[in-house]
């Protein structure tokens, strides 16, 4: 089964999470900053996006809706990093998958009481990596 993680990431934590995700799954890392690929090659498709004012990233919006017939048939996760944990957190998650359509798996990974650099947590991803196999 091939995989894609596809991303964005403003302030590195996205960029942190989506490497990890990748090396787990041996998914190919598709950064949207610099390449910007057809997904018919793939089955499964992890998108990930900080959450900005409420909000995935503009670019995974956009491209996400461009490829949206590509999308018909695959397996289709996401992940989001916010600021926020608990029910903040889980509605941001909700208000993003809505884009995406219906999803195999999603997770938000909290930077909450993180500082500048916050962890990656491991934990959260290992649960989420687990259900897309």
């Amino acid at each position: 089964m091939d995989t894609a993680v596809v991303f964005t990431s403003k302030l590195g934590a996205t960029r942190r999470t989506a490497e990890h995700i990748a090396k787990e799954l041996d998914a190919d890392l598709i950064d949207l900053k610099k390449d910007r690929r057809s997904l018919a090659g793939y089955d499964t498709i992890v998108f990930g996006s900080g959450i900005y004012f409420g909000k995935m990233s503009k670019s995974i919006r956009k491209f996400v809706d461009e490829r949206r017939q590509e999308l018909n048939g695959k397996r289709v996760a996401l992940f989001v990093c916010c600021m926020f944990s608990g029910e903040e957190a889980e509605k941001q998650l909700a208000a993003a998958s809505e884009l995406t359509g219906p999803l195999v798996s999603a997770v938000y990974i909290s930077g909450k009481d993180k500082k500048k650099d916050p962890e990656i947590d491991a934990d959260a991803i290992a649960a989420f990596v687990k259900s897309l196999e």
